[in-house]
């Protein structure tokens, strides 16, 4: 005996939104932001990296905002006098101001992918808007990752210190894991 049913039924579709949403920490050890920046008027570049961050980041349907705190002791460019002096007052000042923070304020839809974040950059007291085009993909359940490049204005930011040795712009590369929170 055959049956039949005139219902349809639906097909999975996968609406990439809900990827986004909920509460999120970032996750040390497989995060990173590195920089890049061109010395002696270019003829040298040298590369660097902050080894310890935190943050989080919540999303829903009507709102998102995060946070990244960087800090300044854990710069790390391969030489540990220039490391010293980038952590002087000449540059961080890390005694004052211990942290970097960066501060997003939204992010332009909800889903993986390309995505516009606004955001501040705050470093020893100065507020600089710091927009992003970041993309976000999902490795595996409960993992977000982001990633982006961007320049960086240091003067703007009141980092004056050696201006004829470093230059005004900064390449940075940042790649964030994020890992979402039970509740």
């Amino acid at each position: 005996m055959q049956t039949t049913s005139n219902r349809e039924i639906p097909k999975a579709t996968r609406d990439p939104r809900p990827a986004l949403n909920g509460r999120w920490s970032v996750d040390p050890r497989d995060s990173y932001v590195r920089f890049v920046a061109a010395t002696l008027v270019g003829l040298v570049t040298v590369p660097g990296r902050f080894r310890s961050m935190s943050g989080s980041l919540v999303v829903d349907d009507a709102r998102a905002a995060g946070a990244l705190l960087i800090e300044c002791a854990s710069i790390d460019t391969g030489n540990r006098l220039r490391d010293r002096h980038l952590r002087s007052r000449d540059f961080f000042d890390a005694e004052r101001h211990p942290h970097l923070h960066y501060e997003a304020h939204s992010i332009s839809g909800r889903g993986l992918g390309k995505q516009h974040v606004d955001g501040e950059l705050i470093v020893a007291e100065t507020r600089v808007p710091m927009p992003l085009e970041v993309t976000f993909h999902a490795p595996s359940e409960g993992v977000l990752a982001l990633v982006c490049h961007t320049d960086v204005d240091r003067i703007a930011l009141g980092i004056r210190g050696a201006r004829l040795m470093v230059p005004r712009s900064v390449e940075i590369d940042v790649a964030i894991t994020l890992r979402r929170q039970i509740a």
